[in-house]
């Protein structure tokens, strides 16, 4: 804890005065909005980005972010079956709940859902571009952003007259279609559309033969209005609709998923609202966000049990320019509340909790000299239930030369319990614990850049440390009321490892690139599960009859895990390991004209046989058309 208080208070110190592709391998000069407070250049952050844009997206075909994100560095993916189920991501061998995912800006992880971003429910047809920030961000974003940051930005509107759609029908049963519409002027822009996906999926369990389906639909709306040369209004809101089915567990006899007529209803909805006024050296934005959620589970289609969620924050930054250098002040307010609504049995679940916090935010970034960028960022959070807290980031990069750039960063971490793990309770499952401390970490990651072959080729490599303090533990034995409950743990939890990717652009036609991490995530006892040791992928783009033919092929390895099974009562919990997988999928397009494209796309060419999740079938080889 003194490493950590330290290194927050040198931070603060320091602000007061003053596919996918990888971080090297996009143009010196790109600007991302997630690594700071404000867009800064690709070029001066010190850690390791990942941008996946919309070209990237449409040479894919990919219906879901999630198949995107499998082919990025230090990402595990973990799917409980089949499209639509439950969907988990670990980054850096970090907790799910310790990835923020924002929306436009808008923090849209799920406290209704322990904090988790709802993953399965991400369609792509409304993104525009997908900005990955690995390591640490607290200081930055506060609670959530342990392991690091993913923002959505969705689609906006050109200033011109457009519309677009697409649509698609594959295995399984699976229909897909989207449609999207723009229009504007110089001043004005409205733009949105919708999407929805269908499907009548595959069987999760590893008996029986009831397929388990889903189906989803997204809206997405964008604008913006100048009314001034200095001021500007902007507002965007996407709404998903989403229903899937799952297979309950059978605790009597097997302990494994087995065939049932068990469904969940999920609506969110993310929306942003605000100004932008340039007052010349001096910046300012408001905006209110709202996020809400509702989660109905039923079972042989009677309505079960229910968890929701609304959040509203209110944001204030400024952002003062001296001279090449950066002054940014920031504040925000936020209230969530909770509610669980279910049947009494033994206990009452029905409850409703609230919590709020204000945060507050200096970033110092001194852009000032040619080679050499450094910035210094605290954040102090005062919070209705926890302890206040502050957090805090020293970063740096260095251009050896042209070709060569070296990074550095240093920062504090926290992760706030979740309303489930504090109030939860699950009949005859879960009892939640009340006092539960944050989780807080320290993580330190050292990077390298390196072009060559005249920019034609390059290599990134990036070395992460973290120690995370009080991991909060959620399958503890509570041996008064013979249920599970969550409990801080007293040792250190350990995430270290390498990301190496690289990209190679061979010749005008033909791309080439890959990706391998190790990650070593360890708790104060064993080795944590889910998280690969090793993992990776390659992948070729190939284009030809000047550009209006592509093919894209991507082939990710998912390496050996571990995973815990829970047998039925009196047996005591197993670990297990779940076995490598290589995916590899297929995509091609043809550009018939300016107006008109035609593709066809499989995954999992290889019909793999795997789990993600123990017990938990995936499908199999799938071929769509559109």
């Amino acid at each position: 804890m003194k490493t950590r208080n330290t290194l927050a208070l040198v931070a603060a110190s320091l602000a007061v005065p003053a596919l996918s592709v990888a971080q090297d391998a996009e143009p010196v000069d790109q600007i991302v909005v997630t690594a700071a407070r404000t867009p800064i250049e690709i070029s001066r952050v010190a850690s390791a980005i990942t941008v996946i844009d919309r070209d990237a997206i449409e040479r894919r075909e990919a219906r879901n972010v999630a198949e995107l994100l499998r082919s990025v560095p230090g990402f595990a993916v973990s799917q409980t079956g089949v499209t639509g189920t439950q969907t988990q991501i670990r980054l850096r061998g970090a907790e799910a709940n310790h990835l923020l995912v924002l929306v436009d800006g808008v923090r849209a992880t799920d406290p209704a859902t322990s904090d988790e971003f709802r993953w399965e429910f991400l369609s792509t047809a409304s993104i525009e571009r997908i900005e990955i920030v690995r390591g640490a961000q607290s200081a930055l974003w506060g609670s959530d952003a342990i392991a690091g940051v993913v923002n959505i930005i969705t689609r906006g509107a050109s200033g011109d007259s457009e519309y677009g759609g697409f649509a698609e029908a594959g295995s399984f049963g699976s229909l897909n279609g989207g449609f999207n519409a723009s229009i504007g002027d110089e001043r004005w822009s409205l733009g949105g559309g919708i999407e929805t996906q269908s499907t009548d999926g595959e069987n999760i369990s590893r008996t029986g033969s009831e397929d388990d389906d889903s189906d989803l639909t997204t809206l997405n709306v964008k604008a913006s209005f100048a009314a001034s040369d200095e001021v500007s209004l902007f507002g965007s809101l996407r709404h998903v609709d989403a229903t899937s089915q799952f297979d309950p567990v059978d605790f009597a006899v097997t302990g494994l998923p087995t065939d049932g007529d068990n469904e969940t209803e999920t609506s969110n909805t993310f929306a942003a609202f605000g100004v932008d006024i340039d007052g010349g050296n001096l910046q300012h934005t408001l905006r209110i966000d709202l996020y809400s959620s509702d989660n109905d589970n039923f079972v042989d289609g009677t309505f079960d049990s229910s968890a929701s969620s609304d959040r509203t924050t209110f944001r204030y930054q400024t952002e003062l320019a001296i001279n090449e250098n950066r002054l940014i002040f920031a504040a925000e307010h936020e209230q969530t509340d909770y509610e669980q609504r279910g049947e009494v049995s033994f206990g009452d679940p029905n409850q409703d909790q609230d919590i709020d916090a204000t945060g507050i935010v200096l970033e110092y970034q001194g852009l000032s000299a040619e080679r050499f960028t450094w910035i210094a960022s605290a954040r102090f959070d005062s919070n209705s239930d926890f302890d206040d807290a502050l957090d805090g980031r020293l970063s740096a990069t260095y251009d050896v030369s042209d070709a060569t750039t070296l990074r550095a960063s240093a920062a504090t971490g926290r992760k706030n319990p979740t309303f489930t793990e504090r109030f939860g309770f699950f009949p005859g499952l879960f009892l939640g614990n009340p006092d539960l401390e944050p989780e807080s970490s320290v993580t330190y990651e050292l990077g390298l850049g390196h072009s060559f072959a005249d920019g034609a080729a390059n290599i990134d490599v990036a070395i992460f440390k973290q120690d995370l303090e009080d991991e909060i533990n959620g399958f503890v034995f509570d041996p008064v009321t013979f249920l599970t409950t969550a409990e801080n743990r007293s040792g250190t939890s350990r995430r270290d490892g390498v990301e190496v990717s690289g990209n190679w652009m061979a010749s005008d036609s033909l791309d080439l690139g890959f990706h391998y991490t190790y990650t070593d995530a360890t708790d104060d006892t064993a080795r944590e599960v889910r998280r690969p040791k090793h993992a990776g992928g390659l992948s070729a783009s190939l284009s030809g009859l000047d550009q209006r033919l592509q093919t894209t092929l991507n082939a990710d390895y998912g390496g050996t895990r571990l995973d815990t099974f829970f047998p039925p009562f009196p047996n005591p919990s197993e670990v297990v390991t779940l076995d490598a997988y290589w995916l590899v999928d297929l995509a091609v397009h043809y550009r018939v004209n300016d107006k008109l494209r035609v593709f066809a796309r499989g995954t999992n060419l290889l019909d793999d046989d795997y789990e993600q999740v123990f017990g938990y079938q995936t499908l199999g080889r799938a071929v769509f058309a559109g």
